[in-house]
């Protein structure tokens, strides 16, 4: 394997797995000990809102990081005679798409209703919040079982 497209793989690799990594953690460990540890949901909001503060502008970098290597990587590897590879090639980019959106929504709409929210809306953003995430585990989950199947193109077409 050529340098460039060694440093493609691992920057690729790196960027998606601290992605699915955080938001994995953040959802089915930090949050729900979090919620269990703070007594009154006001306190555990404003952990919440706390613990996420800025971290938009990190992940934002990841996802870009992951997406555009993922771009050079599909060139380096193009490989237009096998429908399944650029079908693979196509959910992949659509699953990092949805990815994108499902973010920028959750960190530039949903976050700051969930900040301002009175305490009687806190358990409705709570939930809506849960099912948001899970959505975007279910997304890297889902590009990185892609981006394994596009490796194994070659020998599933042998």
């Amino acid at each position: 394997m050529k340098s460039l497209e060694m440093l493609l793989v691992w920057t690729h690799g790196l960027s998606g797995a601290a992605w699915f990594g955080a938001i994995f953690y953040r959802t089915l460990v930090v949050d729900g000990k979090a919620l269990a540890f703070f007594r009154s949901r006001a306190e555990y909001e404003h952990f919440s809102a706390h613990l996420a503060h800025n971290m938009r502008y990190f992940v934002t970098a990841g996802l870009l990081t992951c997406g555009l290597s993922g771009f050079a990587l599909v060139g380096l590897r193009w490989d237009g005679a096998s429908t399944l590879w650029l079908a693979l090639v196509a959910a992949k980019g659509a699953a990092w798409l949805g990815a994108c959106v499902l973010f920028t929504y959750v960190s530039w709409v949903h976050w700051p209703w969930r900040v301002c929210a009175a305490p009687a809306e806190f358990v409705a953003y709570r939930r809506h919040g849960q099912r948001l995430a899970l959505g975007m585990v279910a997304l890297a989950g889902t590009g990185f079982a892609l981006g394994q199947a596009c490796r194994a193109v070659p020998w599933l077409t042998a």
